[in-house]
């Protein structure tokens, strides 16, 4: 029995050794991916969600440092060469525990990041479909909250409606009425109305069923740039570069009350389909509070540079900013507190009306950027996915080209995991994760 004991604790030792080797060996034949200069024309980058790399700040951080060494190399990079070895997630994080490198309490910290959805959620980085949207730059996205349907608006002085449902690149219908580039788009909560507002100082709205133009609302005296339901469907409120925002009886086509902000206001969203509050996004880089109800204006939150865009999670309890010093703030609206700030070293605003968006579960936040890529990151602060569809297109002899790329406006699907993105140039592309 002795010598079987002994023989049993060589065999598991020759065990160890072998998979001490094999994780080794995966180590080195991912970083030799990552390294290798010429694996570029091998490896294609197409990104995807990967925990490994941090690029924000956040109090509420699950793991101090999560895993070292991936920091010199981007996220699409390191997906890249694990595509190419045929390592997962998993297989890459046991390699490195194996080596040494990755604790029992940091592999217990991802496995619960993952079980709460922040690591492993699904990433729509697939292109669906890609399309012209409008004759030159385009400005604004926003989906139906019931169809599968995408509203675009564009320089061209048009908003227009696509069917994504049916694949279908010619527009399920026209919106004119506006004389000057739609800045923004928006639809009610039930699908039926669509808000579009404009740089000829006006906003209007059309039905979706067919189509028509039924209000345009006059009396800003400088351009419009966002508009939003207060009290669905007959009130609107809208924010202007004139300093103010305005709110519009539907019924009598009449503005019933202006509130002064001071400041060019860029983006507002509002708390329910009541509007009891609407937050507004402004050049002065505050962010202003107004509760309608009592006609008080809650006490202004500073950020650090002018806002281009707000968005608020469905519960309402989180609202993201997007600032022009090139980061996304996410803020706590129970205490009115910045919590993370999200950025990337490529990372850069477009414009002064660049949208960000929350996905529908209010766990990540994706931003167009001025290098072509949308960033996504989950709310604890990692980078999961760089989409690239709008650096490149062809010529009409295949070639590809590069266009003037910057994306200006995101918009996640609220019914399922579909991401769609305009920029200065014509095209619009929606992204799924099948």
């Amino acid at each position: 029995m002795r010598y079987k004991s002994k023989d049993a604790d060589k065999l598991n030792e020759e065990n160890e050794s072998i998979i001490r080797k094999r994780s080794a060996k995966l180590k080195r034949d991912l970083e030799d991916a990552v390294r290798e200069p010429s694996s570029s024309s091998n490896i294609s980058p197409t990104p995807g969600p990967t925990p490994m790399q941090r690029t924000s700040t956040s109090p509420a951080q699950f793991v101090g440092g999560i895993i070292g060494g991936d920091d010199d190399f981007d996220e699409a990079t390191i997906n890249g060469a694990m595509e190419a070895i045929g390592l997962d997630d998993n297989e890459y994080i046991s390699a490195r525990f194996t080596a040494g490198e990755v604790t029992e309490n940091t592999r217990a910290s991802i496995d619960a990041l993952k079980s709460t959805g922040y690591l492993g959620q699904a990433n729509p980085t697939k292109i669906l479909m890609k399309f012209e949207a409008h004759e030159n730059e385009s400005h604004a996205v926003r989906w139906s909250p019931v169809e599968r349907m995408v509203a675009t608006g564009g320089a061209d002085r048009k908003v227009k409606l696509w069917d994504i449902g049916k694949n279908s690149t010619e527009p399920r219908a026209v919106l004119s009425g506006s004389s000057a580039g739609i800045n923004s788009v928006d639809f009610d909560s039930t699908g039926a109305y669509i808000l579009g507002t404009s740089n000829d100082y006006g906003a209007r709205v059309w039905t979706v069923m067919d189509n028509r133009l039924r209000h345009t609302l006059t009396g800003h005296s400088g351009k419009v740039m966002a508009a939003k339901y207060v009290h669905e469907p007959i009130k609107v409120v809208t924010g202007s570069h004139d300093r103010t925002l305005k709110i519009w009886d539907l019924r009598s086509i009449a503005c019933i009350e202006t509130k002064f902000a001071g400041s060019s206001c860029n983006d507002l969203v509002t708390t329910d389909s009541l509007g009891s509050t609407i937050i507004s996004g402004h050049y002065d880089k505050k962010i202003r509070f107004w509760d309608i109800r009592t006609e008080k204006q809650a006490d202004d939150v500073l950020m650090p540079a002018k806002i281009t865009s707000l968005d608020l999670s469905k519960d309402c309890n989180y609202l993201i900013c997007s600032v022009r010093d090139d980061t996304i703030k996410l803020l706590d609206l129970r205490k009115n507190q910045v919590i993370s700030t999200f950025t990337n070293e490529h990372f850069k605003i477009s414009c002064d009306f660049a949208r960000a968006s929350f996905n529908p579960s209010g766990l990540k936040i994706a931003c167009g950027s001025a290098d072509g890529a949308i960033y996504i990151w989950n709310v604890n602060g990692f980078l999961e996915a760089t989409l690239k569809g709008h650096r490149w297109e062809e010529d009409n002899n295949k070639n590809r080209i590069k266009p003037n790329t910057a994306v200006n406006a995101v918009s996640w699907s609220p019914n399922n995991n579909m991401l769609a993105s305009v920029g200065k140039h014509k095209r619009c592309i929606i992204y799924s994760d099948s």
